[in-house]
């Protein structure tokens, strides 16, 4: 079924988009969950079952969604744009996006000063002293210590909105800036990097440079240049060797740093999720069905002061002995646990439609700027890689402030072309009316109008 839908649909629109994103990360949390259940447990097989289930069920309902547009848009007498059909122009340095640039910086700053370190600039003096430091006990402390210094908030600005505007910045300096505007390009790009991992946490860079790679495919008409692999290669690799290394993860294994971080990579999508989920799914099953309130919970989670659902930390709590850490249930687990399998079936054909529905009306008008592009890659990571927590998962990982950086750039194109056309409305030189003009037969002169300039002084 799944190759199906790719021959159908995704290699139509690419494998990173919201549906193609989403369809990859779910067989991927398929193939490890099924590796490690317990064929003699009737819970986890149960559980193996619901999974395949629920996916198949978002795989029909998106690829009938894919085939009822393709069918309406046959019909219709209004032709649609294809999907790599469109111009990209690059949004400059405004006013508007250096202050919050500014605002980013600031608050990433405070909050490191009021915790009083960083966690990775710890690590890595530690390392490099010969006396590691203990990175789980500073990292908890600065999210859910005596002192609440608004973590979540924080992230926001750390983890999204800098590094956005960042890679903007940066796409746009070395197309259209000089030698000054690159070197502070850089200089910024640095920043948010070192930003993305100073909590000793690397999920937040894996996360950025996926959209990173999503807006690099998206800026060059859903195609994945070969360069673009330097993201990855030539920036990720080697930060994640760093963090590794700060984070001591292969200090009790004699595998290579490099090799430690690969496989610490591939565990993340093949193998923590599904030995949390497996856990969360086996804690939650002899309890009632909570008919949404867990995922309230969670939400309120977002508020300030507010701990939230407890149900990732009880379950870590039954794996290790310890409070300090999670371990999220799955996507599935979660939401049979909050709606039990007939709310499971409803909501896993939902998701098919309504992800479906995001692929194909988003990006099938004939302009966007790189401000729109990046907010639109970080929508679709955050949803196509949503493979565990609850309700409160997309909207921790930055869902808001990508959907908000989205619309801040859809405005920009706007004011664009409204300035577009007064340009063109002031061009307009009607040439001199003729003598014989409306005389015999009633004709007229229609005047002859300049072209209109091509939309964005920025395109690329």
């Amino acid at each position: 079924m799944a190759v199906v839908h790719y021959f159908v649909a995704i290699r139509r629109y690419g494998i990173l988009s919201p549906d193609g994103l989403f369809v990859v990360c779910q067989l991927l949390m398929l193939y490890g969950t099924i590796r490690l259940i317990n064929p003699a447990s009737d819970t986890e097989v149960f559980y193996g079952q619901l999974m395949a289930a629920a996916i198949a069920l978002y795989i029909c309902a998106s690829l009938v969604t894919y085939l009822f547009l393709r069918h309406s848009e046959a019909v219709s007498a209004k032709p649609r744009a294809s999907y790599s059909a469109y111009r990209v122009s690059l949004v400059p340095p405004t006013a508007a996006i250096m202050t919050v640039v500014v605002i980013s910086i600031v608050v990433t700053v405070a909050y490191f000063t009021a915790v009083g370190y960083s966690a990775f600039i710890e690590g890595l003096r530690g390392q490099l002293n010969g006396v590691p430091a203990d990175i789980a006990t500073l990292r908890l402390e600065s999210y859910a210590g005596n002192a609440y210094f608004f973590p979540g908030y924080v992230n926001q600005f750390k983890n999204v909105i800098l590094p956005s505007l960042a890679l903007v910045l940066v796409v746009w300096s070395f197309n259209r800036g000089g030698l000054l505007a690159r070197a502070a390009s850089i200089a910024l790009a640095v920043a948010a990097l070192l930003g993305l991992v100073a909590t000793g946490q690397r999920g937040a860079l894996v996360l950025f440079l996926l959209t990173a790679m999503v807006y690099t495919f998206l800026h060059n008409g859903r195609r994945l240049p070969r360069k673009a692999m330097l993201v990855p290669l030539g920036i990720g690799l080697p930060l994640m060797l760093l963090s590794t290394y700060v984070l001591g993860r292969s200090a009790d294994s004699a595998e290579s740093p490099a090799r430690a971080a690969l496989n610490g990579l591939v565990a993340r999508f093949v193998n923590d999720n599904q030995v949390s989920g497996i856990a969360a799914f086996n804690y939650t099953a002899g309890s009632p069905v909570r008919h949404g309130a867990e995922w309230l919970e969670g939400l309120a989670g977002v508020l300030p002061g507010n701990r939230g659902s407890t149900l990732s930390a009880e379950v870590f709590y039954t794996m290790y002995g310890s409070t300090r850490g999670t371990s999220p249930p799955s996507l599935w687990g979660s939401i049979h646990y909050n709606v039990d399998t007939m709310g499971l079936i409803l909501i896993a054909a939902l998701l098919g439609v309504l992800l479906q529905l995001l692929t194909q009306r988003t990006m099938r008008a004939s302009s966007y700027n790189s401000l729109e592009l990046v907010g639109f890659s970080g929508v679709t990571v955050v949803l196509g890689t949503w493979m565990a927590g609850g309700l409160e998962t997309p909207l921790n990982v930055g869902l808001v402030a990508y959907l908000g950086l989205w619309y801040w750039g859809s405005r920009t194109s706007l004011g664009q072309r409204q300035l577009s056309r007064h340009a063109n409305a002031s061009t307009r030189r009607p040439l001199p009316r003729p003598a014989f003009a409306g005389a015999a037969m009633g004709l007229s002169y229609a005047p002859r109008h300049s072209s209109r300039p091509r939309y964005g002084a920025w395109h690329s």
